[in-house]
């Protein structure tokens, strides 16, 4: 077996032909031409057996690029291929894999294909509109993942629909209670695998959420603190403002000083 190995950033690959082994963390699973997944930075893998295998690997880092996730988030495909599946691919025995067809193969090729164009180019603007294209590929292949039929609940995908739901629903009240509904799991296996993929509970995830977004209104609005706190969900200001704290550092009003729009 070829040794395993790591990179310092994620990367897509997709099998465009052929078939084999990966091996990924303590694990080995067949793949085969269509199916598209995901390796997260830091990720120990290799390709040990093959047949004439063809892959397709895009190397990135998404905080690098900058890439504005924010409705992205809300897509369930995005957080099934990108957020969930990597980060318990074991658990899931890599049975959550996105599969495209022929036809949907021959589509993502034509976007790659733009990409590589403007990156091979190198004209002025490339960068730019190479980022533009693979924007197009992420959003593209979240919509496929979303479209994928299934017909048992999977913890990939029940996951991933909490995580789109707190996404658009952040401000929202929510308890445990609603969103252990949502998923269809008990709360200590929701428990359970959210500290798996994110490192948290639910809550603190919910309220990382608020607080991510109040950060980005202080920042690009000029809503006063107040009614920035209401908008991203939290009744009271003064609590906003403790939580803002522990989380940044300094109070909401530094943080907007710190960083003018």
């Amino acid at each position: 077996m070829p040794d395993p190995h790591t990179h310092d950033f994620d990367e897509l690959v997709v099998v465009l032909n052929g078939h084999g082994r990966h091996f990924v963390g303590s694990e080995t699973y067949d793949i085969e031409a269509g199916e598209v997944f995901v390796i997260l930075r830091g990720m120990n893998h290799s390709y040990p057996e093959t047949k004439n295998l063809s892959l397709i690997n895009i190397l990135y880092d998404a905080e690098q690029l900058r890439l504005p996730r924010a409705d992205l988030r809300a897509v369930p495909g995005y957080q099934s291929l990108f957020e969930v599946e990597p980060r318990i691919r074991a658990r899931a025995h890599f049975a959550s894999r996105l599969r495209l067809s022929i036809d949907e193969l021959a589509k993502m090729m034509k976007i790659v294909a733009e990409m590589e164009d403007e990156l091979n180019a190198r004209t002025p603007g490339h960068r730019f509109l190479a980022t533009a294209h693979f924007m197009r590929l992420i959003g593209w292949l979240s919509r496929a993942y979303s479209k994928l039929p299934y017909d048992e609940p999977k913890p990939v995908t029940q996951i991933s629909r909490v995580l789109s739901h707190l996404e658009a629903h952040y401000a929202e009240p929510l308890t445990i209670e609603k969103i252990s509904r949502l998923a269809g799991m008990s709360q200590s296996g929701l428990f359970r695998i959210f500290h798996q993929v994110l490192g948290r509970s639910p809550m603190d995830h919910l309220l990382h959420l608020r607080i991510d977004k109040a950060a980005r209104l202080l920042t690009r609005t000029t809503m006063r603190i107040g009614e920035i706190s209401e908008v991203v969900g939290f009744n009271d200001s003064n609590y906003f403002t403790r939580q803002f704290r522990a989380t940044h550092g300094c109070s909401p009003r530094k943080y907007r000083e710190r960083n003018p729009a």
